[in-house]
This record gives C-alpha cells, structure tokens and sequence, in this order.
C-alpha cells in the first residue's frame, strides 16, 4: 500500500472514530433523582428498574422536600419527587420556574391515627380531642378536612411537632396526644405496633383532593432532553397503574426497595392513593390554604401556579 493509501485509510478510521465518539457518549443519559422513602414514592424508586437499559441512575435520598427543591432548582438533581407546597412556594416568588411538574405521583398519604382508647366514629367526635401535628401539610389537611365536614378546626387542640419521626408516635402512644395528623408510614407504624387506628375521619377527603407530590423536572435539564422527559413520564404513569391495578406488586417492591418491614407496607399502601394526573386547579385551593395558614404572604395566581405544570 502507498503511502498515499496509508494516509487516506488512516484519515477515514479517524474520522469514523471521531463521528462515533458523541454518539457513544450520548447513548445513556444519567438521571439524578432525588426521592424519599416513603410508600407513595414507589414509581420513582421504579424508574430505574424499568428504564436501566436506556439510562443511567444515581438516586439521592433527602428527608425534606424543601431540601430536595433547593437541588432541583440548583441543578444538582435532575428529577425528583416533590411536594405540591413546594411549588406553591415557588409560584408565590412570582419568578420563572426552575423547576415544573411533569406527572403526578400520589394523593392522601397524610393520615389522621388515634389512640385505641379514643373513640372517633364521625368528624364531631374529634372536638376536644388533643391532636398532634407534623408542621406544614399534615396540619392543612386536618384544618382543610374538618372544614369540608362541617367542623371548625379549633375546636381541637393541636399539639406541633417540627418533624415526622419517633416523638409524634411516643406521644400517641403515651396518651400525650388523643391522635396525630401525620405522613405514612407512621401512621401504619402505629396501626401495625397495636396502640392506634384509623378512624373514619379521611383527612386527605379534602377540598383539594388530598394532593400529596408530583414528578418534577428541573426546567434546563428538561429543554436539553426532552424526550428523556417524555420517557421518564411515561413510565411514571405505567408504574403508577401497575401498582395501583396490583397492590401487592405495590406492597412486595417496597418492602424490597426500602426494607420496610410487610405487615407496615400492607396497612400504608391502603391509605395512599398513588395517582399520576397533575391537578393545577386544586393546586391553586391549596394555596389559599397555605396563605391563611401563613406559610406563603401572597397567593399566587392560577396563570403563574401553570407555569410550573409542564404542557
């Protein structure tokens, strides 16, 4: 062969080892999602086993959701679980959004347990009971859900805890407290543990249906790969009707995913109601409660609320 011909051939394999190259690199996008463990997150916690083959994934757990706001809207995750008071939140700033909601992932998942010893068979028995509330959520629901049945929210005493965790449960069990408003699965732990139960008092049967969380995007993480999007999605909504269709594929993916102990899934998935519509209507009757709770000064309008429901 020529030196000529060398130096062509060579030419060629550089030039097809160059055009390949991006190619190779954008064949798996990594997507760093940001989730909670707890039971309405489960199509979240799905997403890689269903898509692994496509795309890479790095998971982040975070305790607070305005945690995992703060990394969404920085960049630092790419998706993640999120509450619907968060982009209240945000919407309030009247700001562009840094973030939007692309799927739904749950309502509910906020319960109202009672210790065995309290008697509530309808909403008029709670008044003058003692109830201990997780601030923020857990606290709209009770006040919003008595006011849907008749109720005035002050007649119960409230008893505020700063975060879910072990002491809300001590005090329900103690006595401290007739009930507690609190996240799932605590509220199983409690119905599992033999001290409390749920009364018939549904605290998510609310004004605004209960809105739990959404799947949220960070906005130029979206317009740079929207069809990864699109994908994430999509499968959010399959897995989100496999386990509501299936509760027990539900109950056996937790259990696994999050080593929760079964007897605590099967109680909590019962008082979830996992849901992949996305609801800006509501979102904005929410809101009105969160102002009068003083946790945003200003509403925001329905117009600026949209802006962060993705189209």
């Amino acid at each position: 062969m020529t030196l000529h011909k060398h130096a062509v051939s060579g030419a060629i394999a550089l030039g097809l080892a160059l055009a390949a190259t991006p190619l190779l690199a954008q064949e798996k996008v990594t997507l760093r999602v940001g989730y909670f463990s707890q039971l309405h997150d489960a199509a979240v916690l799905d997403l890689e086993s269903q898509l692994k083959d496509k795309y890479t994934f790095e998971y982040m757990k975070f305790q607070r959701y305005a945690d995992a706001a703060i990394a969404l809207s920085r960049g630092d995750i790419d998706i993640s679980s999120l509450g619907y008071a968060n982009l209240i939140t945000e919407a309030a700033k009247g700001t562009e959004p840094k973030f939007q909601f692309v799927s739904g992932l749950a309502r509910g998942a906020i319960n109202l347990v009672c210790h065995n010893d309290v008697k509530i068979a309808d909403w008029a028995d709670l008044k003058g009971k003692t109830v201990g509330i997780v601030a923020g959520f857990p606290e709209i629901f009770l006040d919003d859900a008595m006011r849907t049945h008749g109720q005035s929210p002050k007649d119960v005493e409230k008893v505020n805890f700063a975060v879910a965790g072990p002491p809300v449960l001590q005090s329900l069990q103690n006595r401290t407290t007739d009930c507690s408003a609190v996240f799932e699965p605590f509220g199983a732990t409690a119905v599992s543990a033999g001290y409390a139960y749920y009364p018939p008092t549904d605290i998510a049967d609310n004004s605004f249906k209960g809105l739990n969380n959404a799947l949220a995007v960070n906005t130029e993480f979206k317009q740079k790969h929207a069809a990864v999007i699109e994908d994430v999605s999509a499968t959010v909504k399959a897995s989100t009707k496999k386990f509501s269709e299936q509760p027990e594929q539900w109950v056996a993916f937790m259990t696994k995913s999050q080593d929760f102990p079964q007897d605590i899934v099967e109680i909590g998935v019962k008082r979830a109601v996992l849901d992949s519509t996305l609801y800006p209507a509501e979102a904005a009757v929410l809101a009105g409660n969160m102002k009068e709770l003083g946790l945003i000064r200003e509403q925001p309008s329905q117009a600026q609320l949209d802006k962060f429901f993705a189209k």
